[in-house]
């Protein structure tokens, strides 16, 4: 869900950003901020879940990736609040892709490790193909931007929902399983 949610915005994010009135220019540093910010949000994320784990802060981050993709949408949004809320979005959905991969390395044995680490990044994968196009259909059915970015907050939430999923998983496991994962 995640790599859907990356790809719809690191492709659809600059020409959306023209359709709802800015400049070109405008357009091209509305991506550049996103993807500033996935780079400081990688660089930040790393050390915090080295301290306190994934699971404490992947969950808030793709929570706050929630309301600051949905935020996008909002015509009524200065310039400077765009730009914060796509840098905020950068951080926890293009940030948070690298933490998510680590992740994946910490769940399963090692024995099967690279194996289960390479399906999971396929899937993802499957999303990351699966965003752009959903994202050009609905721009082709004409959704509003704010409809559109309604959209990109559920792949969000949907990352969020299972992390909190996982979470509980996690803490349901008996102590012999979780020294052997």
């Amino acid at each position: 869900m995640n790599l859907l949610n990356l790809f719809f915005l690191s492709s659809w994010l600059p020409t959306l950003v023209t359709s709802s009135g800015h400049d070109l220019s405008t357009a091209v540093l509305a991506g550049t901020v996103l993807q500033f910010g996935g780079v400081l949000g990688t660089v930040a994320i790393g050390p915090v879940i080295d301290r306190i784990g994934f699971y404490r802060v992947l969950v808030p981050a793709f929570a706050i990736a929630v309301v600051a993709v949905y935020a996008i949408g909002q015509p009524s949004l200065s310039l400077v609040a765009l730009f914060v809320v796509i840098f905020v979005s950068g951080v926890c959905v293009v940030g948070g892709q690298p933490a998510i991969n680590a992740l994946a390395a910490t769940i399963y044995p090692t024995t099967v490790r690279s194996t289960g680490v390479g399906w999971s990044l396929g899937i993802g994968r499957a999303g990351s193909i699966v965003g752009p196009v959903v994202a050009g259909q609905l721009i082709g059915w004409k959704w509003t931007n704010s409809e559109l970015f309604v959209a990109a907050a559920v792949p969000a939430l949907l990352s969020c929902i299972m992390l909190v999923c996982m979470t509980r998983l996690k803490a349901a496991q008996p102590a012999v399983a979780l020294a052997t994962a």
